[in-house]
């Protein structure tokens, strides 16, 4: 920065043909400016301006420095320009990481929303369950449910996830209805194999803070929320999933909640990128988007269940 000053001052001293017009239009002192001048032809080891008590005139090298100087100040000025432009207005391209179950169920249905309200942004939208190397891959971000490891990676807490407890009534029909958590060792489970509370076979319930963990006998395990919630709505067996995909399931009577005196174990959707000074417009267009439009259905799905407490569900909010 110290030699870019020096050139500009330089350029400025050029033009106006005069140290103190210089000093003038940078709003510099004259000693100032001097200094600027002579240190920028220590570092080239050349005289770029010929000084006289009535006045300054360019050196050969000066004049075949100053256009070039020009030049490079002038495309310098541009790229700045342009930078901060395209950071004041969402453009470019984003290539998004998130695994398929989630991604399938809550994100796709965001996407064509949003690239409506931004048509300058391209969207490349990774569905694997495999943790992507965010840097090595060139992925701008990530969306990863449950607890998250340590790393040097920036987190944004996107929504809290409540689990509900259900099956459908034709199974209770079959089955029976648990009345505690430990008479789920008699039922059949489905699990969702991406959420953090579900990769062993035991599932964990809350009653006065206290914890419960009961080992379940796995029917099936998927990592696909609507696969799995069709799974339960055909009556294969209780299932645990996000207050989001099945509150309206148990509104309309397809599905039944259990347990409603024990809670579950709550998790949390994040997104996350690689550290970095400034977050893109683009990126950060997305994760407000994203976030507003979750935290929006979850907010619905709380003042659903609360407008009908005959369906056992709880009222408490799935926002932070």
């Amino acid at each position: 920065m110290k030699d870019l000053q020096s050139i500009t001052t330089f350029i400025a001293v050029a033009r106006a043909q005069s140290f103190a017009e210089a000093a003038r239009r940078l709003r510099l002192s004259t000693t100032a400016v001097s200094r600027h001048v002579a240190e920028l032809e220590q570092a080239l080891g050349a005289t770029l301006l010929r000084r006289t008590t009535r006045s300054v005139t360019l050196t050969e090298a000066g004049a075949r420095y100053l256009p070039r100087a020009e030049a490079v100040m002038q495309e310098l000025d541009s790229l700045h320009a342009e930078i901060g432009a395209s950071d004041r207005v969402p453009r470019g391209r984003l290539r998004i990481s998130a695994p398929p179950g989630i991604g399938h169920d809550w994100i796709v249905p965001l996407v064509t929303d949003f690239l409506i309200a931004y048509p300058q942004i391209d969207l490349e939208l990774d569905l694997s369950e495999r943790m992507v190397d965010l840097v090595a891959e060139g992925f701008d971000a990530a969306i990863r449910s449950g607890p998250l490891p340590s790393s040097s990676l920036i987190a944004h807490r996107i929504i809290e996830m409540r689990y509900l407890l259900c099956a459908s009534p034709g199974y209770l029909d079959r089955h029976g209805v648990p009345a505690s958590p430990a008479d789920i060792v008699n039922h059949d489970c489905l699990f969702w194999s991406t959420s953090a509370i579900t990769n062993v076979a035991a599932w964990t319930f809350l009653k006065g803070g206290h914890p419960q963990t009961e080992p379940v006998h796995c029917r099936l395990r998927i990592g696909n929320l609507p696969a799995l919630r069709r799974a339960a709505l055909a009556g294969l067996g209780l299932t645990m999933l996000p207050q989001l995909d099945v509150q309206e399931d148990i509104s309309a009577g397809r599905l039944v909640r259990l347990l409603p005196d024990y809670e579950i174990p709550s998790g949390v959707l994040s997104l996350v990128r690689p550290s970095a000074p400034f977050e893109p417009a683009r990126l950060r267009t997305f994760v407000d988007f994203v976030t507003t439009a979750l935290r929006r259905r979850a907010r619905g799905v709380a003042t659903d269940s609360d407008e009908r407490p005959g369906d056992g569900a709880s009222s408490q909010s799935a926002t932070e």
